[in-house]
């Protein structure tokens, strides 16, 4: 049976690979801190392994033990008051366990869960569409960050390497779109801008469906841009949750120099209380972005990648589990 590990095991997108990882009847590694909380880690057949990403002593040490034939590396940080600490997350633990993950003598695959973010938006593109043939154009830190972590991966030319690049990833056990749910069940459906914002979106379990399926393929040392290949106006995306709570919300059009606002104060008020907030002045950055389009072809052409899920089938099983679990 081969092996894998997952780092970021007990995170949003990390809990949903763990599962993909053992349907796919592989012997399932999941990489946590100390800290981690395992609430929708309850299965009997994973194994749990407390990661130090900050020394590849460590690390080499875990892996020449094992001998992993594949890892996905999930863990990072999305949000966080201090900028360094983007770059010694994503960057520089990316490259610690990249390193010590060449002592495995099966290693088959290294995947990098990367993000859109690393590219920018569509908005600075000729073609306004994102592909592997664009100029990056980060408008984020965290979009940086990750478009360093890529660049030092490939510098290790014997990395059997693949990178993700998921859009807007949505999904059961997500709390950033809650606040889309939260607002649009209270009765209320802002957009931000007067002009059209079309976004690209990801569900969950599409999303570690691909990246299992292409993890346990033959190919490496190519990138994707993971959506589920269509279009939408943000408008779509709450009509779609409106539908699904069953709601006929009050729809209304927020101007950017206000969100502009909201945002810087509430990245002053995060930087006094300590808290990373969701709305600061790089969020904003992407907000006031209009066209988040994403070429996936090569996903298609390379692993036949259909979504299984439907926005509107996506969205319904999103607000269910939102309900079961008293999140709504």
């Amino acid at each position: 049976m081969s092996k894998i590990l997952i780092t970021g095991a007990s995170g949003f997108v990390g809990s949903f690979l763990i599962e993909e990882a053992l349907n796919e009847g592989l012997e399932t590694y999941a990489g946590i801190r100390a800290t981690s909380n395992k609430k929708w880690l309850q299965d009997d057949r994973i194994h749990f392994l407390e990661l130090d990403l900050t020394t590849t002593n460590h690390l080499k040490e875990v892996i020449e033990y094992h001998q992993f034939d594949y890892i996905i590396h999930n863990a990072g940080v999305t949000k966080s008051n201090k900028k360094s600490e983007y770059f010694t997350v994503n960057v520089d633990y990316s490259k610690n366990l990249a390193e010590a993950s060449l002592v495995s003598r099966k290693l088959k695959k290294f995947s990098f869960i990367s993000s859109l973010a690393a590219f920018g938006p569509a908005d600075y593109q000729k073609e306004k569409v994102l592909s592997n043939h664009s100029i990056p154009h980060p408008v984020t830190t965290y979009g940086h960050s990750k478009l360093k972590a890529e660049r030092v991966l490939k510098e290790l030319k014997s990395l059997p390497l693949i990178i993700f690049r998921p859009t807007g990833i949505f999904g059961p056990r997500e709390s950033d779109f809650l606040n889309v749910f939260e607002t649009i069940n209270r009765g209320f459906a802002p957009s931000v801008g007067f002009e059209e914002q079309w976004i690209s979106l990801i569900y969950v379990k599409d999303l570690v469906n691909i990246i299992l399926k292409a993890t346990i393929s033959d190919i490496k040392n190519k990138a994707y841009f993971v959506t589920d290949g269509n279009l939408y106006p943000s408008a779509k995306f709450n009509r779609a949750i409106a539908e699904s709570l069953g709601k006929n919300p009050f729809h209304f059009k927020v101007p950017l120099p206000l969100v502009y606002v909201i945002a810087g104060i509430s990245e002053g008020l995060s930087r006094i209380s300590g808290n990373a907030s969701i709305l600061n002045m790089d969020k904003f950055q992407e907000i006031k972005a209009r066209n988040l389009d994403c070429d996936i072809s090569n996903l298609v052409q390379d692993f036949d990648f259909k979504p299984k899920y439907d926005l509107q089938a996506a969205i319904n099983e999103t607000t269910e589990w939102y309900k079961e679990n008293k999140w709504l």
